[in-house]
C-alpha cells in the first residue's frame, strides 16, 4: 500500500502541470470528433454508394466514425481524474461521502439538467413544425425525462428523446458510484458500515448490466495509470509517440471491426475488446506522458495552446449533451424542405467543419449559463446542506438537553 501511495504522490504531482493541459486537449478533441460523427450521419449520403472512392472520400469516412472510440478516451480520463481525487481524499484521511456527492451533482446536474430541457423544446419545435414523431407517448416521454435525471437510461429506461449521447453519463454515474464504494469495502469500516457497503454495490452491480460492468473495467484504466510505478526504459523521449501512434491504429480498427470491413463482412456492436484495447494503448499514452523526464515537457508555458486547450475542455461536456437534439432538429427541417444529404466532397468537408464550429459557438455560449457556474452551484449546495446538518444537530442537542 505504501508504494502505491508513492506512486499515486508522483503522478498526483505531475497532473499538476502541463500533462492536465495536454489530457484537456485531448479531451476538447474528443467531443468534437464525437459531434462530427453525429453530424456527418445526416449531411452526407452515399458513402456506401461510391464507386472506386478517392482515398478522401475513404478518409473523410474513417474521420467521421472516430466518435466511438472518443467516448472511451472520455471514459479513461475520467477514471484517471475522478479516481485521483477520490484517492487523494481517502489518502488524507478527509474522504466524506457529502463533498464527494456535491462535487458530483454539482458538476453533472448543472448542465444535464438544462440539457434535458432544451431536448424537451427542440424536440417539441421538430415534432410541431418539422413533420417529425416523438418517440413515445407523454408518459414514456415523462418517464425518459425523470430516469435520465437520475441516470436510469440503460439500467430501466432508454436515453431521453433525440439526445441519444446521455447513454454513456449513467456509466459515468454509476462508475462515481462504485469506485469509492469498493475503496470503502476494503478500508477500516466497521462490520455494520462494511454490509451497507456491500449491499449497495450488489445492488449497482446486478442492476446496471453486463455491458456497463464490463465497460467499468475500461474506466478503471484510468485508474491503473496513476498507481503505476516509473519505468525507467518507458522514460524514452520516444516513447509518447509510439504510444500515440498505437492509439491511433486503435481508434481506425474499431470502426473497421464495427463495419465488418476488418475480421468478419457483417456490421457488429460487440466491441469490447476492441474498447478495451484502445483504453489500455491510450492509458499507455497518458502514463508515458507522466514518464517524460524533460522539465520543460511538464513545466513550460504553453502559450496559446494552453489557453486553447482550457477553452474547448471547459464547453466540452455541454457540446457532448447538447449538440443532437441541434442537429437533428436542423435535419427535419432541411427534410421538410427537400434536403437530400450532400455527396462527400472537399466543399461538403468545408461545409462540416463550419457546422461543427457553429455548433462549438453554441455549446460555448451555453456552457457559459451551465459548466461555468459549476463552483457557484457547489458552493450553493455545500452551504445548504451544511445548514440542514447544524439545524438538524442543534435540534437533537435541545432534545437531548430537555429532562426526562
Amino acid at each position: 500500500m505504501r508504494k502505491l501511495y508513492s506512486n499515486f504522490l508522483k503522478t498526483n504531482n505531475l497532473l499538476e502541470g502541463n500533462v492536465s493541459i495536454y489530457l484537456d486537449f485531448i479531451r476538447g478533441i474528443s467531443a468534437i470528433l464525437v459531434v462530427m460523427e453525429h453530424l456527418s450521419s445526416r449531411l452526407f449520403v452515399g458513402y456506401g454508394n461510391v464507386e472506386n472512392p478517392t482515398i478522401f472520400v475513404q478518409l473523410l469516412h474513417l474521420l467521421n466514425m472516430l466518435g466511438g472510440p472518443a467516448v472511451i478516451i472520455f471514459f479513461v480520463l475520467s477514471g484517471v481524474f475522478i479516481s485521483r481525487s477520490v484517492l487523494k481524499a481517502f489518502y488524507e484521511r478527509k474522504w466524506a461521502w457529502k463533498s464527494y456527492l456535491i462535487n458530483r451533482f454539482s458538476r453533472l446536474y448543472v448542465v444535464l439538467i438544462p440539457a434535458l430541457i432544451l431536448t424537451f423544446i427542440l424536440d417539441g419545435l421538430t415534432a410541431n413544425f418539422f413533420e417529425f414523431q416523438r418517440y413515445g407517448d407523454a408518459i414514456t416521454n415523462l418517464t425518459q425525462f425523470v430516469g435520465n435525471l437520475f441516470f436510469l437510461q440503460n439500467v430501466f429506461v432508454g436515453t431521453y428523446g433525440t439526445n441519444y449521447p446521455l447513454w454513456s453519463l449513467s456509466y459515468e454515474f454509476w462508475y462515481y458510484m462504485l469506485f469509492p464504494l469498493i475503496l470503502l469495502l476494503f478500508s477500516k469500516q466497521g462490520k455494520m458500515k462494511k454490509a451497507i457497503y456491500l449491499i449497495i454495490t450488489v445492488l449497482i452491480v446486478s442492476s446496471i448490466g453486463t455491458r456497463m460492468n464490463s465497460y467499468f473495467f475500461i474506466w478503471l484504466a484510468g485508474t491503473v495509470v496513476i498507481l503505476l510505478p516509473s519505468i525507467n526504459i518507458l522514460k524514452r523521449w520516444y516513447v509518447p509517440i509510439i504510444a500515440l501512434i498505437l492509439v491511433i491504429v486503435a481508434s481506425v480498427v474499431r470502426p473497421l471491426v464495427m463495419t465488418g470491413r476488418l475480421f468478419t463482412n457483417e456490421w457488429t456492436t460487440d466491441l469490447i475488446f476492441v474498447d478495451i484495447f484502445i483504453a489500455l494503448v491510450f492509458g499507455f499514452f497518458v502514463y508515458s506522458l507522466l514518464q517524460v523526464p524533460f522539465t520543460k515537457f511538464h513545466n513550460v508555458d504553453l502559450g496559446w495552446l494552453g489557453k486553447f486547450s482550457r477553452l474547448i475542455a471547459g464547453f466540452s461536456f455541454s457540446l457532448y449533451v447538447i449538440h443532437y437534439p441541434i442537429i437533428n432538429m436542423v435535419y427535419r427541417w432541411g427534410a421538410m424542405n427537400g434536403y437530400g444529404g450532400l455527396q462527400p466532397t472537399i466543399f461538403s468537408f468545408i461545409v462540416e467543419l463550419l457546422l461543427v464550429t457553429l455548433l462549438c459557438i453554441i455549446a460555448y455560449l451555453f456552457s457559459k449559463l451551465t459548466e461555468a457556474q459549476t463552483p457557484k452551484v457547489r458552493k450553493f449546495l455545500e452551504s445548504k446542506t451544511n445548514a440542514f446538518i447544524n439545524r438538524e444537530r442543534n435540534k437533537q442537542i435541545r432534545k437531548e438537553s430537555i429532562p426526562g
